[in-house]
């Protein structure tokens, strides 16, 4: 396997499993070993050792070209655990090898988790989410995840497994600490993403501002999960998340109360969407400021709340890739 994003290696396979790379010109990518287990057990014991968890790589291997390290590299995808994905009434648990392109080809994790699926078109490229996971989007930590605003709104839950064979579940906004930080240990994994998903009259959206469309970071992120009473205009619940203005991911669904109750109209939305500006805590960086960044989550609080409304009265709730180009 060659491990150097393009550049020739021979691969030679040791004890263990483990194959390593000799490269044949140079590279700033430091020579990686690789071990590529079949179980849990083999897995979180290769993790007690010190080696490092890789899904995609999309991110390790750009921090080892970067940094010089992690050098030891231990796969997920081989563990057949890691690779299901379920979507029924019961819930929808994502596997932690799932790649992001297999979430948005299933119709039924589209329409269940609408928000999230939104947001996991608009990672990368094809080629990206062909290889990426949205586990790894998530223990990635970025503030500018795209996934994780609408794991907040679907009141995610991240199931782990340590080298002992224990086991957590852990809400979503726990999981996070801060940029690049999380509560996982370790010797642990993440095994599954355990979603709640829309009921009917319940309809989520996920949006964000970048100058491109694909391979580029939001400069804001904001999704929201709307129920609707059977009136269908009637307001029941609202969740609302904000990304890429604070240290992780916001939950500001406290924004929202004055919307619970009532049929909502443009003066009540501008309010909303004034509070949830106002609640934030951007940055200013070479980007943008942090008042452009305000102002965005003025507008996609009103894009996402008024989409999600209107996917809560269609039985379908969304298509994600009828948005493909819309984003900002």
């Amino acid at each position: 396997m060659d491990l150097r994003a393009g550049v020739r290696a021979d691969v030679q396979t040791g004890a263990h499993g483990v194959m390593t790379t000799s490269a044949l010109r140079p590279s700033r990518l430091p020579e990686l070993d690789l071990r590529t287990p079949t179980s849990l057990e083999e897995l979180t014991g290769s993790l007690a050792a010190g080696w490092r968890a890789c899904g995609g790589g999309t991110d390790v291997l750009i921090e080892a070209l970067q940094a010089g390290e992690p050098t030891h590299l231990v796969s997920t995808a081989g563990v057949h655990e890691l690779a299901q994905l379920t979507c029924d009434a019961g819930g929808i648990s994502i596997g932690g090898s799932v790649v992001l392109a297999r979430l948005v080809r299933s119709t039924s994790f589209r329409s269940g988790v609408a928000a999230v699926a939104d947001g996991a078109q608009t990672i990368g490229s094809i080629q990206l989410r062909n290889q990426a996971t949205l586990v790894g989007n998530l223990c990635s930590a970025s503030p500018a995840a795209d996934t994780i605003p609408g794991l907040f709104v679907h009141d995610a839950r991240v199931e782990t497994v340590d080298s002992s064979g224990m086991t957590r579940s852990t809400a979503v906004s726990e999981f996070l600490h801060g940029p690049g930080s999380t509560s996982l240990h370790d010797d642990e994994v993440v095994t599954a993403v355990q979603l709640t998903p829309s009921s009917p009259g319940t309809g989520s959206a996920y949006r964000r501002f970048t100058e491109r469309n694909a391979l580029d970071l939001a400069f804001a992120g904001v999704a929201a999960s709307v129920a609707l009473e059977a009136d269908g205009v009637t307001i029941r619940s609202v969740r609302l998340a904000l990304g890429a203005v604070g240290p992780t991911v916001m939950d500001a669904s406290e924004v929202t109360a004055t919307l619970i109750g009532r049929t909502a109209d443009t003066e009540l939305l501008a309010s909303v969407a004034e509070a949830a500006a106002g609640a934030c805590s951007p940055i200013t960086d070479h980007r943008c400021s942090a008042d452009y960044r305000r102002q965005l989550v003025h507008v996609l609080t009103l894009e996402v709340i008024d989409e999600a409304m209107r996917r809560a009265g269609r039985d379908d709730n969304s298509d994600p890739r009828v948005q493909q180009g819309k984003q900002r």
